[in-house]
């Protein structure tokens, strides 16, 4: 049992490592100057609070504002002293320009009065910082009580505990602040996790980007260590700086800021090992590089660096605990600013991976480090895996060919040549034999034989310049075979005689000099005629006959005699009624000559009319409008001559 629990602890050791968390990715400093040049083409500003998020970037970068003097012009002209947000903005860029007083009507009495039960936490924030940037007094006591009853009575969303928390760093440290710091737990609790490696709130960057920065700034002025664990702020970064490209100048401030805290606070920094110069390692270059940053991209002082392993893509590990050595030069990264330029020193660190005598592939290693001089706020200094590809100039050994008769199995000739000489004879062959050709590729420095993802042998016929091209398989022992049976693969070649000029063709992701080696000459003879590759040529691009579209046909009308005859028939049923009105003693005396009844017969007879129109001359839309006039007015004439009758009627 006891031996059960020591592999069971180890094993979960092992996996701790194996998952071990790290920040790859940087704000680098060409990425710092994209931010910037955001913040000053901001300007001429068009409202407050981008104005105030631009000039705070700048600051950020030491730039220089242009116009000073109009941007507090700016200022004061579109300030809402009814408005705390805006009085907030405002404030905010009064207090970085230093030189532009912010004078507000009882303003103090107007941001205090807001400090009340009832007032959301955004609202409280934006007082509460009015009031400190323009020196007035703070009610410590209504901040809280204000904080928390929005916070029993608001939705428990982010935003909410964030204006909490960035409030609470601008109150007295002797404040009872303890459920206001208890809130990150719960705020953090509520991220959303991304493939074990990010972590976010909804709605993006801005929320994410200021948990980080009031949770951290918050601990620093309590000196209290917020409720982030090391993992939780490693993935935060990595979200962030998925982020990096933002474009507008509110979502640019938040993320510059976030990670300004995440690179230099009390408690956590993450640590990025990053790639210095090119991942490929060769004999020409045989050193792997690497350089120790925080997320802007500035140096951490000076650092141990260890290769932990370095495992090829079967698993296999060539090297273990290999020490990197400091580069002899440090390297220098220039950040052009509008002051001038700024150096940072990055140590770049080496190893010489060759040293292992790897084998051509891509490797990942693990790379450890730590600080020479103790630093416990580092965070993310083990398991970070980097892809390293060792590449290699490859040749080729001897190349050996044979005409190999297949009925006999015999060979009929044979012959030899080394690369880069090919063969000075042109090689014969027909359609009985079959061409076997064997070769092997090998890498210039240490013969080490390889088998590339990409290999074939072209044949290009003189005449045609119809390529074809056959895939050599390789054997147990590394080499190459290619076997080309003429009977068998004449379809391929459309038995077409002649002859074709044999290529090599060596290529690889991890080879330097790809080969395209013209081996010889092969004189083919194939049994059948390529009678068919002919016709099949020419029925391919030999012009087609013309196409003429017929219409269809219109079928044949009945004649002139059928056709009146059904005409006559037409108006038997018409006459058949006058004759049966005549015999039954119609009473047609008793029509009233009313607007009615003379509008609703003539109605009646258009509609009959236009029946007719529509059989001889007109379309089904025309019908349909003309019908919806004249069948419009007969029917409220109806109604009119029925009404007229049932009157009549009532009356007798």
């Amino acid at each position: 049992m006891a031996a059960r629990g020591v592999c069971l602890v180890l094993l979960l050791a092992f996996l701790g490592l194996s998952q071990s968390l790290s920040t790859t990715s940087v704000l680098s400093f060409e990425e710092q100057a994209r931010l910037r040049k955001t913040f000053q083409d901001a300007s001429p500003f068009r409202d407050l609070e981008t104005a105030h998020y631009a000039i705070k970037g700048l600051k950020f970068f030491k730039s220089p504002i242009s116009s000073e003097q109009n941007v507090c012009k700016f200022v004061k002209d579109k300030v809402d002293s009814n408005s705390v947000s805006s009085i907030y903005h405002a404030s905010s860029i009064s207090k970085v320009l230093g030189n532009c007083p912010l004078t507000l009507k009882d303003v103090d009495s107007k941001l205090n009065g807001v400090l009340k039960e009832g007032t959301s936490t955004s609202t409280v924030f934006y007082a509460v910082s009015a009031l400190v940037n323009l020196g007035k007094k703070v009610e410590t006591s209504s901040v809280l009580k204000a904080i928390r009853a929005a916070s029993s009575s608001e939705e428990d969303s982010i935003m909410n505990a964030v204006y909490a928390l960035n409030t609470a760093i601008l109150l007295p440290r002797e404040s009872d602040l303890t459920f206001i710091v208890d809130m990150i737990e719960d705020v953090v609790a509520q991220a959303d996790e991304t493939e074990n490696t990010y972590l976010q709130f909804e709605g993006g960057l801005i929320p994410t980007a200021e948990v980080v920065t009031a949770s951290y700034k918050l601990g620093e002025y309590l000196k209290k260590k917020p409720s982030i664990t090391e993992d939780q702020a490693i993935k935060f970064a990595n979200y962030l700086l998925t982020r990096k490209h933002v474009q507008s100048v509110k979502e640019s401030f938040f993320l510059l800021r976030a990670l300004n805290v995440l690179s230099n606070n009390d408690f956590h920094v993450p640590v990025v090992v990053q790639l210095y110069g090119s991942p490929l390692i060769s004999t020409d270059s045989k050193f792997f590089k690497v350089r120790i940053t925080n997320v802007l991209d500035k140096a951490l002082g000076k650092m141990t660096v260890t290769a932990e392993s370095a495992t090829d893509s079967s698993g296999t590990t060539i090297m273990s605990n290999k020490d990197f050595k400091q580069g002899k030069d440090d390297d220098f990264i220039v950040l052009k600013t509008d002051l001038g330029k700024s150096y940072y020193a990055a140590h770049s660190y080496d190893l010489d991976f060759m040293a292992s005598k790897p084998s051509p592939g891509v490797y990942t290693v693990t790379v450890n480090v730590k600080s020479q001089k103790e630093d416990k706020r580092l965070i993310g200094t083990t398991g970070t895996q980097l892809k390293v590809k060792v590449v290699t100039k490859v040749t080729m050994g001897q190349v050996d060919l044979s005409v190999i008769d297949k009925e006999h199995s015999h060979t009929v000739k044979s012959m030899s040549t080394n690369y880069p000489t090919k063969f000075d004879k042109t090689i014969e062959a027909d359609f009985h034999q079959k061409i076997v050709m064997r070769f092997f590729i090998k890498t210039v420095s240490g013969d080490e034989l390889l088998t590339p993802h990409q290999a074939f042998v072209r044949l290009t016929n003189q005449k045609t310049n119809q390529e074809i091209f056959f895939v050599p398989e390789p054997e147990s022992n590394k080499k190459y075979k290619f076997d080309l049976d003429l009977g068998a693969t004449s379809k391929d070649f459309a038995s077409r005689s002649g002859k074709y000029t044999m290529d090599l063709i060596i290529g690889d992701a991890v080879i330097q000099n790809p080969l395209e080696w013209n081996v010889g000459v092969l004189a083919l003879t194939f049994g059948d005629q390529p009678v068919k590759a002919k016709k099949e040529k020419q029925t391919m691009y030999s012009t087609k006959p013309t196409i003429d579209h017929m219409f269809r046909q219109p079928e044949k009308r009945p004649s002139q005699t059928v056709s009146t005859a059904f005409t006559a028939l037409i108006f038997v049923p018409f006459v058949v009624m006058l004759i049966l009105w005549i015999n039954i003693g119609a009473n047609i005396s008793n029509f009233q000559f009313s607007l009615g009844g003379i509008a609703f017969h003539i109605g009646l007879g258009g509609i009959f009319v236009l029946y007719y129109l529509f059989w001889v001359k007109l379309d089904m839309f025309s019908t349909l409008k003309y019908l919806a006039v004249i069948g419009g007015v007969t029917f409220l004439s109806a109604n009119s001559l029925l009404s007229g009758i049932a009157a009549r009627r009532a009356k007798r």
